[in-house]
């Protein structure tokens, strides 16, 4: 059982887009599980059983309750019925009321299946005869889109992330095998790029500046916020 479950296409993607808001949810007392649906294995830096490491020691830090590593295929990864029939099984066991997972129209291709899948199962995870297996039918209270590259949709809402945003960088560095390494003979990356975090950092300090904040999280919801408590809005909660 979890609150929450964050879902990525490869080790990484949950702390890069979506930690601010695990970190905020866990020290509000939330659980939290992540699924990566690829192993990572067609990067250009390190391999699967490093970004394994590297996966279970961000885990570790962010204080998830599990994460779950899939196979389907990194590079080649689809919103097949194999990986929606997954990301269904995992939201009926750990029966989360808030699911994350990248914007379906994504740069990458990998982000933008693992979105659109997710965003095809939110239905179908609650009807009795799809699919079904040793767990019951579960519909999540709520879904929520993470915003990893620019597109031409404003967000939905943007998450202060300020008290967190420190820790969130931490478990961005587990994954070394991803990120600049002067020492390194690898080929050099987007990500491994000596400007790579500088920028990601001005992207947080970018949305936080339209919120009138430090750091800022951007995240897309496909419908209707509820507002229970419309002076919530005018307090800042």
């Amino acid at each position: 059982m979890a609150d929450v479950l964050a879902i990525g296409a490869h080790p990484d993607d949950v702390e890069l887009a979506m930690s601010g808001l695990l970190l905020r949810l866990r020290d509000a007392g939330k659980s939290v599980a992540i699924l990566d649906l690829t192993r990572g294995e067609g990067g250009t830096r390190g391999s699967p059983e490093t970004r394994a490491k590297e996966a279970a020691a961000a885990a570790k830090l962010l204080g998830a309750e599990e994460r779950v590593t899939l196979d389907f295929g990194d590079g080649r990864l689809e919103p097949s019925t194999e990986v929606r029939r997954a990301i269904v099984d995992a939201v009926r066991r750990l029966r989360p009321s808030l699911v994350v997972a990248p914007r379906w129209d994504d740069l990458h291709p990998d982000h933008a299946a693992a979105g659109e899948a997710v965003r095809s199962i939110r239905y179908v995870c609650g009807m009795t005869k799809w699919n079904p297996g040793p767990n019951p039918p579960h519909r999540p209270r709520c879904f929520l889109f993470a915003m990893h590259h620019s597109t031409d949709a404003p967000p939905s809402l943007v998450l202060d992330v300020s008290a967190v945003f420190e820790r969130k960088m931490a478990l961005v560095r587990c994954f070394g095998s991803q990120l600049h390494d002067p020492a390194s003979k690898e080929p050099r990356t987007n990500i491994a790029s000596e400007e790579f975090l500088p920028r990601w950092e001005a992207r947080h300090r970018w949305f936080g500046d339209r919120i009138g904040v430090r750091f800022g999280e951007p995240w897309y919801v496909d419908g209707p916020v509820p507002v229970l408590d419309p002076l919530a809005l005018l307090r800042g909660d």
